[in-house]
């Protein structure tokens, strides 16, 4: 995917704390970081993106909660930008630090988890110089979604959250990582470190919004007309892929339609509940922010799925 990535963001450094507090006025209650100091996971991590500029070596997510009544439910929101950079700054359009699309969702009822991965390069990525699709030897933005399902799983009571009723959402390249998920739940992406790693890392549902590398395109594959209708092999469909909502725009020039018509197409053959919504206009990377087009019904689409799935 040739997605042009917004601003690079510099790399969010971490107290030692496990629980880091932030201000008043800040939408989000906490900020906490995905592996503790000593963890290979991190080290690998730290060492194997060194020298990249604007890396983000240290992941941590932000909890946004209801402030009104809560549903005990959670979406943990993976951004866009590629697996280049995290599109979480002041012009993203899910907000900065996704405060927007968190401010949606804890309308509903639902606690809000935003999950800063790193990056750069962490996922299937265009390689601008080599003029091809990479898939990186170390998966670390799966990592991090997998770690961070299974944090807020093993915190659910201190959240307020139903174990059994957490999901997973993303945007563009996010989107990629929330349909990984969704599907790779079943082998760990790394070598379990604590007790937090004995817990489930599956979602219990699933909402990627014009999610990317889908197809065998992105492993480079010819011709690509035949490629473009096959399900990237790196996604492994099967009958435990929990209910699945995708959105897309037809007019996305990004990551068009088909990516996510193939995913729904194999999820229907394994007998999956799953739902796709396209719109006639919206582009790519719309976000939660109206633009008068087709796609700014989304959210009212998804709070209608999540009604009937039962999370509200």
């Amino acid at each position: 995917m040739r997605s042009a990535c917004l601003a690079a963001l510099a790399a969010f450094c971490l107290s030692a704390l496990p629980r880091v507090g932030v201000s008043a006025e800040t939408a989000y209650s906490e900020e906490v970081p995905l592996w503790p100091e000593p963890s290979q996971v991190l080290k690998e991590g730290i060492r194997e993106l060194a020298g990249e500029p604007w890396a983000l070596t240290r992941p941590t997510f932000l909890v946004y909660r209801p402030q009104a009544t809560s549903v005990r439910a959670a979406i943990l929101v993976f951004p866009g930008g590629g697996y280049k950079a995290l599109a979480v700054g002041p012009n993203s359009t899910i907000g900065r630090d996704g405060a927007d699309v968190c401010r949606w969702l804890t309308d509903t009822g639902i606690t809000c988890i935003l999950v800063k991965y790193r990056v750069p390069n962490t996922g299937c990525n265009w390689n601008q110089e080599t003029g091809r699709h990479e898939t990186p030897h170390v998966p670390m933005a799966l990592q991090d979604a997998q770690r961070a399902v299974s944090l807020v799983r093993f915190h659910a009571a201190e959240y307020d959250i139903d174990p059994n009723r957490i999901g997973v959402m993303g945007f563009s390249a996010g989107g990629n990582l929330a349909v990984l998920s969704s599907t790779a739940f079943d082998a760990r992406a790394y070598a379990p470190f604590d007790a937090v790693d004995l817990i489930s890392s599956r979602p219990d549902f699933a909402i990627p919004v014009y999610p990317g590398h889908l197809t065998m395109e992105h492993k480079n594959k010819t011709p690509r007309a035949i490629a473009a209708q096959e399900l990237n092999t790196d996604i492994v469909v099967s009958t435990a892929v929990p209910p699945t909502l995708l959105i897309h725009a037809k007019d996305d020039a990004v990551d068009p339609v088909h990516y996510a018509e193939v995913y729904e197409r194999e999820l229907r053959k394994a007998g999956v509940d799953v739902e796709l919504h396209v719109y006639e206009t919206g582009g790519h990377a719309f976000g939660v922010r109206k633009q008068g087009k087709d796609s700014d019904r989304w959210t009212q689409d998804a709070v209608r799925w999540l009604r009937r799935i039962k999370v509200l």
